[in-house]
């Protein structure tokens, strides 16, 4: 996909062209499908994210300035909808205590070094308060208090949900480590 063809079905997506709508969807799926995965536990939520998320960018468009690359423009209404998706389902979970956690700045060598697909496996393991913030902290960039004032919680729960993904991460990790060894 080269500049001119996106400039172009950005362009059709404003008149409502549904042929440019199509090419833009088919164009940015996969992109959407990764980054909505990583917030969800299977992947037809994620594919519903990513729905939602093109009927977003769909409706939105008139709004997008072009200060900021399109595709920048595109991430970002991607994670906000997954973000919608986890408040609505907040009132459903079970409330879980908060703690204040340690300085979390250190990724492990052994995250870092992990495969890409296993780790999102596991990630995909994990409560949806926990993958949520691990995701926008770890993986997205995101610093504590934007995460909290994004989520509507306090930075001791970011903290805490951050703290919680990676002790269990170790420990599955660690397992995973365990059974290999036992294997062999």
């Amino acid at each position: 996909m080269n500049e001119k063809e996106l400039n172009g079905w950005i362009q059709g997506c404003r008149r409502g062209d549904s042929v440019a709508q199509y090419e833009l969807h088919r164009q940015l799926y996969r992109y959407a499908y990764h980054i909505c995965i990583r917030y969800t536990s299977n992947d037809f939520e994620a594919e519903e994210l990513v729905q939602d998320g093109f009927l977003k960018v769909f409706t939105k468009i008139d709004q997008y300035s072009g200060e900021q690359s399109f595709l920048a423009w595109f991430k970002v209404i991607l994670i906000h909808t997954c973000i919608d998706r986890y408040r609505s389902r907040l009132s459903e979970a079970p409330k879980v205590g908060l703690e204040e956690a340690a300085d979390l700045s250190r990724t492990p060598e052994y995250l870092v070094n992990a495969e890409a697909e296993h780790l999102l496996a596991l990630l995909q393991q994990l409560s949806p308060a926990y993958r949520v913030c691990f995701n926008m902290y770890a993986i997205e960039g995101y610093g504590y208090q934007e995460i909290a004032d994004m989520l509507g919680i306090s930075i001791g729960s970011v903290k805490s949900n951050i703290s919680k993904a990676r002790t269990q991460l170790k420990a599955m990790i660690g397992q995973d480590q365990k059974a290999y060894h036992n294997g062999k």
